[in-house]
């Protein structure tokens, strides 16, 4: 059995100072104050530190196998442990072979799970040529038995192995996955909108920026979740929107859940730190997809999770080879991705918190309770039970520090943060009752101890 003492734990918004008992990776009790109650053989003193359930990041590309040269299981789930990320979620479409049958997701399991330093779920996946031949009847079965806490569709698709869906093998997707009461997770831009978009700036010669911005034209989210919302309104199934970058989008977002639609939403810390106008200044360092946003959009996004409307943050981490995949002048030739897991926390913590824009008890909510309750993981991951896995992210509130990119332990070293003054620091993250990552000692647990987490949804 182990102590963990001097903890201050946010209950219903107030701090609460208590000693969490745990034993064989699970809490066995939570003791108020600083009482010994049980005896034990080791303890683990956060010193007044503030303990949150572990974060939970439900939306990362850690590109293993078949694009290791980006990132890798190792050096991803590294970054999660100094983040202050207990479980992360990969997405199914960058790993080669993708993960659309059970055979795919055996393949991956084996070569990933020696490599982890914290717990992972996977997100399943499904082609449109699986669906046209109906191998999608028993792949998502296969998958669904294996835990997968969802199935992620394209609306656009940039992935020679993992194309866009239509509407109607949308519909006969989401149809069996009503059956199988699994999320159906959407990247949201219309391709139609963005293909004769892009090609038009590129015709032009355009290679700046704003080109970028242009071309995946501002209407190509909010007409890319219509769509989809269409479906979902008809069939009934679980609907879940990433990364979602604009204020209309959000806005219909607000009109499903108050017309008895099952949808929810995510965004990332881009769309809540950056705007356009950064982009352009910035330059490929802020290339992304869905592109970055106006003012209004960003200030709207903060008002989504502050209000409920959107359900979590995630960070869409996606490591390019840095520097060749994002030194290009051609804004076209760079790769469309940002390492986040290990800036999330503290840059919620400092943008949202200390900004004055969130409590902690919201932010608790936003990056471990939901994502967990939505996505079948809860109670074991995403809170402070009695029973639950002893995760734990254990933050410094007041530290001030600045980003260096180079300390990052993702193999994409940069980010758009680079020199910012940054307020709360991850001091302490504990996997199952382990500590993995210490301030001033960086990562200290042991490699292949993160575990496959599955979704419990019947």
């Amino acid at each position: 059995m182990k102590r963990i003492k001097n903890a201050r734990i946010v209950e219903n918004d107030q701090l609460k100072t208590v000693t969490i008992y745990v034993e064989k990776g699970k809490i066995k009790d939570i003791v108020p104050g600083d009482e010994v109650l049980l005896p034990t053989e080791k303890e683990i003193d956060v010193k007044g530190n503030i303990v949150f359930p572990g974060f939970i990041d439900p939306h990362v590309h850690f590109d293993d196998p078949g694009f290791t040269e980006r990132e890798d299981f190792e050096t991803g789930t590294r970054s999660a442990a100094a983040g202050g990320i207990t479980t992360i979620i990969d997405m199914p479409c960058t790993s080669i072979p993708p993960v659309t049958n059970g055979k795919n997701f055996d393949y991956k399991l084996n070569i990933v799970r020696p490599k982890t330093y914290v717990d992972f779920a996977f997100w399943g996946g499904v082609t449109p040529e699986q669906v046209e031949s109906g191998e999608y009847k028993k792949s998502l079965k296969e998958l669904k038995d294996r835990g997968i806490v969802g199935v992620k569709f394209y609306t656009i698709s940039g992935m020679e192995l993992y194309p866009r869906m239509s509407v109607p093998n949308m519909d006969k997707a989401f149809r069996l996955m009503k059956e199988l009461n699994l999320v159906c997770v959407i990247h949201a831009e219309d391709y139609y909108l963005v293909d004769y978009y892009s090609h038009l700036m590129q015709e032009m010669g355009r290679e700046d920026p704003e080109s970028w911005s242009e071309g995946r034209t501002y209407e190509a989210e909010p007409e890319a979740i219509w769509s989809v919302m269409g479906i979902t309104e008809k069939v009934g199934n679980k609907l879940h929107i990433v990364h979602l970058s604009t204020k209309e989008g959000l806005n219909i977002i607000r009109w499903a859940k108050t017309h008895g639609v099952d949808a929810t939403t995510e965004t990332c810390p881009q769309y809540l730190i950056f705007t356009a106008e950064d982009f352009k200044k910035m330059g490929s360092i802020l290339k992304i997809a869905p592109p970055l946003r106006k003012e209004e959009d960003r200030e709207e996004l903060w008002r989504g999770l502050k209000d409920g409307s959107i359900d979590f943050i995630c960070t869409d981490h996606a490591a390019g080879k840095y520097p060749e995949e994002k030194s290009s002048p051609d804004i076209w030739k760079n790769y469309a991705g940002i390492p986040g897991t290990q800036l999330v926390v503290p840059s919620m913590l400092y943008y949202g918190y200390h900004k004055g824009r969130l409590s902690l008890a919201k932010i608790q909510k936003l990056m471990s309770k939901n994502a967990a309750k939505r996505y079948g993981l809860y109670p074991q991951k995403g809170a402070i039970k009695v029973g639950s896995d002893a995760d734990f992210s254990v933050v410094d509130l007041d530290k001030e520090w600045v980003v260096e990119p180079s300390k990052l332990e993702s193999k994409g070293k940069y980010s758009p943060l680079a020199g910012k003054k940054l307020k709360g620091q991850i001091y302490m993250t504990i996997v199952r009752g382990e500590v993995v990552y210490k301030e001033n000692k960086g990562i200290i647990g042991t490699k292949g101890y993160g575990k496959l987490i599955k979704n419990r949804i019947k």
